[in-house]
């Protein structure tokens, strides 16, 4: 049969949407259309109606068949109560056409703030043409939402604010690398010591002599190397694997003037050169910043930031990314960044030799699962380095957030511009992360320089378009353990930030975009500390609980016992004492105490950390939005849930440790957690059923949702079609931790 361009085959037979969808996901947009139009015209199930419109409209988009998506939109808007989103998606639609084919476009009048100056145009060339994306996974996709925005003012003249204090800017940043160099140094130290615990078993060999010398030059030297190369490792990078290519400044002022106008002020107004842009075929908004010096800054953007984002709002973001140039603090990142991509590219390269020795033809069965086996534990070594290297940078890197966040609202003038780019982001990863049904390395490897973070983005932006955002983010305001639940965050809570965007906008006399509720500060006294400290158990997650009180009783029971032992050296000669002197001087004792301790707490609150699971009728198959509305829920107060849905993550060995466990709900998207019963390395173990076979398959999940920063579900069971299933063991774990706990503390005791 021969198709014409832009046309539709023949209507199947029998019309699937399932075989739609996946015509569509493999990018055969001409079979996707004829099933999906089938579908959409005789299907009775007014949900798969709506859905089989949805992705028709982006067939249609993606075909270059422009026409027809607004013609179907325009059609679909004549009945708002039942294709609601249908009048949002033809006006996004017409935007795009019309930037498109148009020669020039003017930003209009009323949006351009007082001080703005006309940017420096190149009339003289012509605007090189879009490049098509060559894969359907990584295309610029139509930002179909019929979330409607407040679309809040901005600020027409503006009066700067107090500058902030940036002298602990700077000690946060000085404190940063220092522990940073100090984990480095630990891990080298410690990966020499186990290789030498190995090495007895092999007596033939010998190790080198440098194993025993300092690493702190070498260390020192890896650091300053990573910040000096960091531009141009990050652009080898970019263009091997992602293939980015330049973004000329004219052809940015094309379809988004106002961006290119704040890029010239900024340079000008600083005295810096213009930053090399770059854009990157992604079907996610991404933006980052990177460079060792001013000259040799990058801002790398994607082409679904482009589409995604309004021209105010990609402006305000390109502002608050060029904060790190000005303030410095991408010399530090950018190296970071730089150094991390050594661990993950490992990762990814040994996962994925392991998942094609697992399936080459050659090779037996047996073969390929036996020489799996070591490329998947290499690579989970490599990602848990990738894992560890980068604890100590999170908490800079979420100051310098709130520093990036405030220079670009000052800048422009622009605050709710910046909450609504941030939520639209978080909606176009989510999104992305949907379709491509794994999560993007580039979104994981380089978290740390983009505005927003991939976890954030998964509950929060896949929630459905009528869920008023703003109740979703008074967990971020109000929950007073927020701050400790987020310690391991690599971007501040949605909700803070959104909330000191809005006293920018407050300041400057303008209605917020979201209204959310007074955040409640962090204590500041030494009692109120203290008095959140006592009851910090009731809150944090069972692991974390358990280490803090741990070492407040170990450290308690020290005192005393040091008290008792220097007591019996006083008065050695009264009652005997004299044989409690040992007390005062043994070391080890602390260790005991705070094993046993642990050790305690563990086995005191493991059955009200993970209660029976018997599911109510309400917890049944819950909505995203119901789980997350509850403002003051923290991890132990945890609800059983019975959710169904598909699984998603990479596959293979990219995800033996259970890094990439994504739940598809009808509701959204929820990230799992699962551990075996031998803790996160027994993921590693050949023998249990792992979660990541049943990637991309129907499932049910029984197990228990929890609250934190972002929203997780700890899995006790994962149920695939027919009797094919895989248990957790993490209650399991957490018995066998606070068994060797203790044996490990009465040893040390012993021993003292």
């Amino acid at each position: 049969m021969t198709v014409r361009p832009n046309s539709t085959p023949d209507v199947p037979s029998e019309p699937s949407f399932a075989e739609g969808q996946a015509a569509f996901a493999r990018a055969d947009y001409d079979t996707a259309i004829a099933h999906l139009k089938a579908i959409a015209e005789t299907d009775l199930d007014p949900d798969t109606r709506t859905q089989a419109y949805q992705t028709l409209v982006l067939a249609y988009h993606r075909a270059q068949r422009s026409r027809d998506a607004l013609d179907l939109c325009k059609r679909l808007s004549q009945d708002p109560q039942a294709y609601p989103w249908a009048t949002k998606t033809l006006q996004d639609l017409t935007r795009r056409y019309r930037k498109a084919n148009a020669a020039a476009f003017q930003p209009p009048g009323q949006q351009t703030p007082d001080r703005a100056v006309a940017p420096a145009t190149e009339p003289e060339k012509r605007p090189l043409p879009m490049k098509a994306p060559e894969a359907p996974e990584v295309a610029a996709a139509v930002f179909v939402s019929g979330r409607e925005w407040r679309n809040a003012e901005r600020a027409k003249k503006w009066q700067p604010m107090r500058k902030p204090r940036r002298w602990k800017f700077w000690l946060r940043m000085v404190a940063t690398l220092v522990v940073l160099f100090g984990l480095l140094q630990l891990s080298w130290q410690t990966t020499i010591a186990l290789l030498q615990g190995l090495l007895v078993w092999f007596p033939v060999y010998t190790p080198p002599n440098w194993w025993n010398a300092s690493a702190t030059r070498p260390i020192l030297a890896l650091l300053l190397g990573s910040a000096i190369a960091a531009p141009w490792l990050l652009d080898a990078i970019l263009i091997y694997w992602y293939k980015r290519e330049p973004l000329p400044l004219y052809q940015l002022a094309q379809q988004h003037p106002e961006t290119a106008k704040v890029l010239q002020r900024l340079t000008r107004q600083h005295n810096v050169p213009l930053p090399q842009l770059g854009r990157v075929s992604l079907g996610a908004p991404w933006i980052v910043t990177y460079g060792n010096w001013p000259r040799t800054a990058r801002i790398v953007l994607s082409d679904a930031l482009l589409a995604q984002l309004e021209d105010e709002e990609l402006a305000v973001v390109v502002a608050s990314q060029f904060a790190a140039i000005v303030q410095y603090d991408l010399i530090p990142m950018s190296g970071a960044i730089a150094l991390l991509q050594l661990p993950f590219l490992a990762y990814q390269y040994l996962a994925q030799a392991g998942n094609w020795l697992r399936t080459w033809k050659r090779l037996p069965d047996w073969g390929g699962w036996l020489l799996q086996l070591p490329c998947g534990w290499a690579a989970a070594v490599c990602y848990g380095f990738y894992w560890l290297w980068r604890l100590p940078l999170l908490y800079f890197s979420r100051q310098r957030m709130y520093y990036g966040d405030r220079f670009g609202a000052e800048f422009t003038g622009n605050p709710n511009a910046l909450s609504r780019a941030l939520l639209k982001m978080a909606m176009g990863i989510s999104q992305q992360i949907r379709q491509r049904q794994q999560t993007l390395p580039l979104l994981e490897a380089w978290d740390l320089l983009m505005p927003l973070s991939h976890r954030q983005a998964l509950s929060l932006g896949g929630l459905p378009d009528k869920t008023p955002l703003s109740e979703m983010l008074v967990w971020d305001c109000t929950n007073p353990y927020r701050q400790w639940l987020a310690l391991v965050d690599s971007h501040p809570l949605m909700g803070d930030r959104i909330y000191l965007l809005n006293r920018y906008a407050n300041y400057w006399k303008l209605p917020p975009e979201l209204d959310l509720p007074t955040v409640i500060p962090p204590p500041k006294t030494f009692k109120d500390h203290l008095q959140k400290f006592k009851r910090s158990y009731t809150a944090l997650p069972i692991l974390q609980s358990a280490v803090l009180t741990g070492l407040a009783f170990g450290v308690v029971s020290r005192l005393l016992l040091w008290l008792m032992g220097t007591l019996a050296k006083l008065f050695g000669d009264w009652f005997g004492l004299w044989r409690l002197i040992w007390l005062a001087d043994a070391n080890l004792v602390l260790n005991g105490c705070i094993a046993i301790a642990f050790s305690l707490c563990l086995i005191v609150w493991i059955n009200g950390y993970f209660p029976d699971i018997r599911i109510a009728p309400s917890r049944q198959d819950p909505r995203i939005e119901d789980l997350m509305r509850n403002a003051k829920q923290v991890p132990p107060k945890s609800y059983p849930v019975r959710l169904e849905g598909t699984l998603l993550g990479r596959p293979g060995a990219l995800n033996w440790l259970g890094q990439d466990l994504i739940l598809h709900t009808s509701s959204g998207l929820m990230k799992l957690h699962f551990y075996a019963k031998l803790g996160p390395l027994g993921n590693l173990l050949p023998w249990p059923q792992r979660p990541v076979a049943l990637v991309g398959q129907a499932v049910t999940v029984f197990g228990w949702y929890r609250r934190g920063s972002t929203p997780w579900v700890d899995v006790d069971v994962i149920r695939a079609t027919g009797s094919l299933k895989t248990r957790s063991g993490y209650p399991v774990w957490v018995t066998i931790l606070a068994i060797a706990a203790a044996l490990w503390g009465a040893y040390n005791l012993w021993q003292a």
